[in-house]
């Protein structure tokens, strides 16, 4: 398999954007626990788009990178750079992990956890040496309270006999099969939209290492187009070439080998290849899950049903007591307005004017004033 020599650019990149947002859910300490490991500096961060300048990023990109937070530590002499891939689902992780296995330099260690791919870089050039084993277990600290996840379905249909142990690679772009010596000929041939995956592995083929790659399609039509595609390419090989390959397919398989030396044996073991249908969901939690792929919940159906109720109820009761007690007050202002005016004409007080309370006014002119006086008396001289 091929390595991919660019992580060394990763440090270059990130001193480009010294302005950078640390990230809330990963936190590289000052110090590695239990051990004499230092920080040099702050936390360097990259997103997702300030990373993809970096040769090789499209590999990263396409197994979900989001964010790169890496720290440089320092022992003495000795100095030790961890990186932090955060990606969007664990199953990226851990294809970018199996994509790198076996060819990394001595001086690079990494482990998934999780959503994340950490990585560990010594000093390197002529004096690299490994990677500190009290290093690596400070770090692995860091990380033992995330959640472990299950390894993707298809990996485990990879035949177990005769596999050559950490040859597993589990892909989600073309961009890492354009890497894999065997199989980056299917590079434009596999369109990994709509879910696409493939995992591959190495196994004891006579006197020699056969692949076996196989692709898993999410509907027989699109199994089909990609099984047609990748029979037009066999069909246009030599015939050396083709003795050495074999193609089949399987339910939504597409399967091939490659370097076969044993064609009974490799057929042994094509022939192990079980289609199981299954659909699962990335992440733990039930926001994972594409928004249009959502199965109704119905507990939450029954309490939004149940809450709904509850709140048109409220809202009818309230509607009902309004409208009751503008109804209720115009028949009681009608009542009593008419009560006091039967009450007024049984008095005969019906032509004498009554304020809305009821009162009377009484004309004190004629008891006040006499018949011959003026009601206005104008004042002359020395009567001030």
């Amino acid at each position: 398999m091929i390595a991919l020599h660019h992580r060394v650019l990763v440090l270059s990149a990130a001193l480009l954007f010294p302005l950078t947002l640390a990230y809330g859910q990963v936190q590289l300490p000052s110090t590695l626990a239990g051990t004499s490991w230092r920080a040099e500096g702050s936390t360097r961060t990259l997103s997702s788009e300030q990373f993809s300048i970096v040769h090789g990023s499209e590999v990263f990109l396409e197994y979900g990178l989001q964010q790169l937070t890496s720290r440089t530590y320092r022992n003495g002499q000795a100095s030790l750079t961890v990186e932090v891939f955060e990606m969007r689902y664990p199953t990226g992780a851990y294809g970018l992990y199996t994509f790198n296995r076996g060819s990394l330099p001595k001086y690079r260690y990494e482990f998934a956890a999780g959503s994340y791919l950490i990585s560990l870089a010594a000093d390197k050039g002529n004096n690299a040496t490994e990677v500190s084993p009290d290093a690596v277990g400070a770090v692995k600290q860091l990380f033992a309270s995330v959640e472990t996840t299950d390894l993707p379905l298809l990996v485990s249909h990879l035949p177990a006999q005769d596999r050559i142990p950490d040859s597993e690679k589990y892909l989600q772009g073309s961009a890492a099969l354009g890497h894999l010596i065997g199989f980056s000929d299917l590079r434009e041939l596999v369109d990994f939209t709509g879910g696409v995956e493939a995992a591959t592995a190495g196994y004891r083929n006579g006197d020699g290492v056969m692949k076996l790659i196989i692709i898993e399609y999410h509907t027989p039509q699109s199994a089909t187009a990609g099984y047609e595609a990748v029979m037009n390419h066999f069909n246009g090989l030599s015939e050396p070439e083709k003795a050495q390959r074999l193609v089949k397919r399987v339910g939504n398989y597409v399967i091939e080998a490659v370097d076969i030396r044993d064609t009974a044996g490799a057929q042994a073991i094509v022939g192990k290849v079980k289609y199981t249908a299954k659909v699962y969901w990335e992440g733990r939690r039930f926001r994972s899950i594409p928004l249009q792929f959502r199965p109704p919940d119905p507990a939450a159906l029954e309490e939004a049903a149940e809450t709904a109720t509850v709140l048109l109820r409220a809202f009818y009761g309230i509607g009902l007591l309004l409208v009751g007690s503008i109804i209720l007050g115009i028949f009681t202002g009608w009542s009593v307005f008419y009560w006091r005016r039967q009450r007024r004409r049984r008095l005969g007080m019906d032509n004498f004017f009554s304020d809305a309370g009821g009162t009377i006014r009484l004309n004190l002119d004629d008891y006040v004033f006499q018949p011959s006086e003026q009601p206005i008396k104008l004042l002359g001289k020395g009567e001030i």
